[in-house]
């Protein structure tokens, strides 16, 4: 049996009906090829034979995976050379995931419990403090050739430092979600949880929208009323379509690393960094851990835990504070 491009539609199918997430589906799929495409490299015929997965080629690509290097866009960039084993588990981890559809409806292929995964717990959490938030915020003020596009960085940061949206969630949010200052947001897993939104989110809202009404400076085109926040302002053709993920991971990239290249902060600010950051002030704060794992959307309270140690440098101040 050969693997066939009707097979992975099949794959994609299978997925959807378990009502996997869309970014799950989506990391799945881009794994699985990852590792199709390693083997067809190694048998130079562009194909896939059931006989070729063996537990001997899946320790090969192990180590074919432990030599990647670390991509830029990788918190752990600067850190590590290699891409790191947490990595390596997850892509193994969609390996497993495509056999099992393959055990399950073909009743074939190698057994896919044959796979040995274990899942990495780790501590590191990027965080940024208030005054950096601020020095970003600005930043992007100053940095922006226009008006309209600062506006929209500007919200696209506040909420996710004050509201720890996921990308993705904020990504799809509506202009009424925020206008009414909370919303029932559908995140990973399917899980709808309820997010509030702050009063500065909403003035920003309010000046993005104004400027929207606005001819695009290098286009002359007028917002049409779309009930979407974040929307492409780059040409006739995509202009009010939905901002892709890819793109606005870029943007803050592109404003950390210069950033740092001008000394203004000393680490990489990521989507990852300005949801940890939202937690830790929670945190801080003294928010109840099971209210901080709702407001999150954790579906296991020891993903929310992650985030105690980080206070562990003035929990004894704190403490002292408290009890004088």
């Amino acid at each position: 049996m050969i693997i066939t491009n009707e097979l992975l539609r099949e794959y994609k199918n299978y997925l959807l009906n378990k009502e996997f997430a869309t970014n799950t589906i989506q990391n799945y799929t881009t794994d699985t090829n990852l590792f199709l495409n390693f083997i067809k490299n190694k048998n130079g015929l562009g194909i896939v034979r059931e006989n070729e997965i063996t537990m001997k080629e899946i320790e090969s690509y192990k180590m074919y995976l432990r030599e990647i290097k670390t991509p830029k866009t990788s918190i752990y960039y600067t850190k590590q050379p290699t891409i790191s084993p947490q990595t390596i588990q997850t892509k193994l981890i969609a390996i497993k995931s495509f056999l099992k559809f393959l055990n399950t409806i073909y009743l074939t292929w190698l057994d896919y419990k044959k796979i040995e995964t274990k899942k990495y717990n780790t501590n590191y959490i990027e965080t940024i403090t208030e005054q950096e938030f601020k020095t970003l915020f600005n930043y992007i003020w100053e940095k922006e050739k226009y008006r309209i596009n600062a506006l929209r960085s500007q919200l696209f940061i506040n909420i996710w430092y004050t509201s720890g949206l996921r990308i993705s969630e904020i990504l799809s949010l509506k202009v009424n979600d925020i206008e009414n200052s909370q919303a029932r947001i559908t995140g990973k897993g399917n899980k709808t949880r309820r997010v509030f939104f702050t009063k500065s989110t909403k003035a920003l809202l309010t000046e993005y929208l104004h400027e929207r009404e606005l001819p695009i400076p290098w286009t002359g085109i007028k917002e049409n009323r779309t009930n979407n926040v974040f929307i492409s302002h780059n040409s006739w053709y995509d202009y009010w379509k939905l901002i892709r993920k890819e793109t606005y991971c870029a943007i803050i990239k592109k404003y950390s690393d210069e950033m740092n290249e001008q000394g203004l902060i000393d680490k990489r600010i990521t989507a990852h960094c300005l949801r940890h950051s939202y937690a830790t002030r929670l945190l801080e704060a003294w928010l109840n851990i099971r209210e901080i794992q709702e407001l999150l959307g954790h579906s296991d309270i020891q993903t929310t835990e992650r985030y105690c140690h980080v206070l562990e440098s003035n929990l004894k101040q704190k403490v002292n504070e408290i009890f004088e």
